[in-house]
């Protein structure tokens, strides 16, 4: 079998997920913009959540908890899939590609965490552990239907 990149879906995927992170960005400027905090670079935006000091309105939270929820686009499940999905189209895949594909998810979570300044929240290292499962059922071909890509 000849393994080519799905370049289709890897486009597809990373306009979703511009503007789904763009999305929680608007948000999250919003929120910081309305408490008097300056805006700066990403990676002060991430700071800024990690340190848990600020409100936020009832709309906000509600998006937030629906978007986190075991159903939810950044929830565990769904973040988890389009993480492998990703992969599979990169290496055309191919399960021989997995190892280094799951290599490259762990050094984008180390370096997420320090863009955090912190641990990350338990919901980050719950979907760390849905990937390298998801990645290990790819590798030795017992993945079910619904990680399918």
């Amino acid at each position: 079998k000849t393994y080519k990149p799905d370049t289709a879906t890897i486009a597809k995927m990373k306009a979703d997920a511009d503007a789904r992170t763009e999305q929680l960005r608007s948000l999250v400027e919003k929120m910081m913009t309305k408490q008097g905090v300056a805006i700066g670079t990403a990676d002060s935006m991430w700071s800024f959540l990690a340190k848990g000091d600020f409100t936020v309105s009832a709309d906000v939270k509600a998006q937030a908890q629906a978007d986190i929820a075991d159903d939810g686009y950044w929830g565990v499940e769904q973040t988890s899939d389009r993480i492998l999905d990703f992969a599979k189209a990169l290496s055309g895949d191919d399960p021989d590609k997995a190892d280094a594909m799951l290599e490259a998810f762990k050094k984008g979570f180390e370096q997420a965490t320090k863009a955090w300044g912190d641990k990350l929240p338990d919901i980050s290292q719950r979907t760390y552990d849905a990937v390298v499962e998801k990645f290990n059922k790819w590798k030795n071909g017992t993945e079910d239907a619904s990680t399918e890509a």
